[in-house]
């Protein structure tokens, strides 16, 4: 809700509250007791909001440090131009981490909205926490793009150079589809963080700079891949040019005639 609607309804129930001797005892309203949960012993009870909390912190640690950790795989690989074999089962073991982190921030996430509901309703009227469900949103659609229709593809051979062989449309969403991943989860932890944005930001600038981070974030991986590839190229072309000859020799089976040295009769041996 805006200041501009918040302030005459304010203005409103103060004259209300100054206005005759009934309606100037305090008015207050019921308030909702927190939810808790018995804890055995002397423990005291806790609150469901902490064991979401504990839950959405986790979900953010398996989701968050899964995707750094591939985003640095995968900058390994375009730099070196391939990965070992045993790579690419710790690429589809940390992605299921990730989508394990996906599956508690929605838990949890949910959970919020029903406390919210129960306990403060306000909370619902903030633009950040819309904000942060359409990032976790894109994030999880954007997630089943890359592990149903991507990864499988790429992680065929990553042996060779990365999308090497693979069609331009389809590098193309692998490089977007990697940077909405990057964004998004450091989105969505910022925007967890920062308690300043409540209420303070509207909702359409909070989007529009995820965006643009998003956008910036795409072209700065075409352009890497584009310079790490010509790099990568480079690098093979020097490396094979420097074996080269030493490949044709060792074919040949022939030793150069600058190579044979002559040794004479030795001494005390008949010939």
């Amino acid at each position: 809700m805006r200041a501009s609607t918040l302030l005459p309804v304010g203005g409103i129930l103060a004259l209300l509250l100054l206005s005759g001797p009934a309606l100037a005892e305090p008015h207050t309203l019921p308030v909702t007791a927190p939810l808790t949960l018995p804890l055995p012993g002397f423990l005291p009870p806790v609150r469901v909001l902490t064991l979401l909390v504990g839950v959405h912190l986790i979900g953010l640690c398996f989701g968050l440090g899964g995707a750094t950790m591939l985003d640095f795989w995968i900058l390994r690989w375009m730099r070196w131009g391939g990965l070992p074999p045993e790579i690419g089962r710790i690429f589809l073991f940390v992605s299921k981490v990730c989508t394990v982190g996906i599956g508690l921030l929605w838990l949890s996430g949910l959970g919020f909205l029903a406390i919210y509901a129960a306990e403060a309703p306000e909370k619902l009227q903030n633009p950040k926490l819309w904000a942060k469900i359409t990032v976790v949103v894109v994030l999880t659609l954007n997630g089943l793009v890359i592990h149903g229709a991507i990864l499988p593809g790429i992680l065929r051979d990553i042996g060779r150079p990365m999308l090497d062989g693979i069609s331009g449309k389809r590098t193309g969403v692998f490089l977007v589809s990697g940077a909405v991943s990057g964004v998004s989860w450091y989105a969505a932890f910022a925007l967890g963080l920062m308690r300043e944005l409540n209420g303070t930001v509207s909702y359409g600038v909070l989007i529009g700079l995820w965006l643009a981070a998003v956008a910036a974030a795409s072209v700065g991986a075409y352009t890497l891949w584009l310079h790490l590839r010509e790099w990568s190229a480079l690098r093979r072309g020097e490396s094979g040019r420097g074996a080269a000859p030493d490949l044709g020799r060792r074919r040949s089976g022939r030793i150069p005639a600058s190579q044979i040295v002559r040794v004479g009769p030795v001494a005390g041996v008949g010939v």
